[in-house]
């Protein structure tokens, strides 16, 4: 790939919200293995056209009825000059048990020349206060952000738990939901849809995951005209592979891949830590 290309990239990795593109939602749950949750970290190798641009690392802990949840990624190359170093993500909230309830979320994005902040305040899954430095800037073709679209949402980082539908982790019922999204800038559903159920393997882990066809409906917040909207909600080869954290009723991204423009998106796990593959009678129910 040229070097004319890593702008684009920039670009892309800036404004495709791909930290933002999975995200949970409210369901109600079967019984799970009453088993104590383990913390769970994991650690993923970027890519975007085959061309390695960074590593990102994932981590969840719960504490009584809390939550806490960190995303941070480094780029390199000429990603890390044009997009920026590297950014860090935090969530926090409540663990009702059959979903999160988020309460604060926020992204930093570093850069010396561009800084981007995101902080945003929610209580009973309606955005309370959002902040962005800076602001988005004002467009023609910007599709306004409603009162209605800040309520019954998720935010993107508490949305990298999946609420499970059944406690077989291969269950077709875990790829089908709806998700509201709001990530401070605007709001998108996300539909998952079922693809297939395989045997996942690497450092620290093997066992059941999930595959599921992902689709991405902008609501509000983005520009109208912009091409890349356009092929976001027209693209047809967007998937999130999950696997179940014991004791928990919720599924994590192992990988997560995402066609674009200039090649295909991909996070890969390439360690895993603190995520025991169910028991053969659990995977079976």
């Amino acid at each position: 790939m040229s070097s004319r290309s890593m702008p684009q990239i920039a670009h892309f990795v800036r404004n495709a919200r791909f930290l933002a593109i999975f995200a949970g939602f409210t369901a109600s749950q079967p019984g799970f293995a009453a088993e104590p949750a383990k913390p769970v970290t994991i650690t993923y190798a970027v890519s975007i056209a085959y061309l390695p641009i960074g590593t990102a690392r994932f981590s969840q802990s719960f504490k009584g009825s809390s939550y806490h949840l960190h995303l941070a990624a480094e780029f390199s190359g000429l990603v890390r000059m044009f997009f920026a170093p590297d950014l860090s993500s935090d969530a926090d909230g409540i663990d009702a048990g059959s979903h999160l309830i988020a309460q604060h979320y926020n992204l930093t994005v570093n850069h010396p020349d561009d800084p981007q902040r995101v902080d945003m305040k929610m209580s009973g899954g309606n955005v309370v206060n959002a902040e962005l430095d800076p602001p988005l800037p004002e467009r023609a073709d910007r599709v306004p952000v409603l009162p209605e679209h800040k309520k019954g949402i998720i935010d993107p980082l508490s949305g990298f738990l999946i609420p499970s539908a059944s406690a077989r982790p291969t269950a077709n019922g875990n790829c089908d939901h709806v998700i509201p999204v709001f990530d401070g800038a605007g709001r998108f559903d996300i539909t998952l849809l079922p693809d297939a159920d395989q045997i996942y393997e690497t450092v620290g882990y093997k066992g059941p995951v999930i595959s599921c066809l992902v689709r991405y409906t902008a609501i509000s917040g983005h520009r109208a005209k912009k091409t890349n909207v356009t092929y976001m909600e027209n693209n047809r080869d967007i998937i999130v592979t999950l696997a179940p954290i014991p004791g928990r009723a919720y599924l994590v991204p192992v990988e997560i891949s995402i066609a674009t423009l200039i090649g295909n998106l991909r996070l890969r796990a390439e360690k895993i830590e603190g995520l025991t593959p169910p028991s053969s009678q659990t995977a079976a129910q």
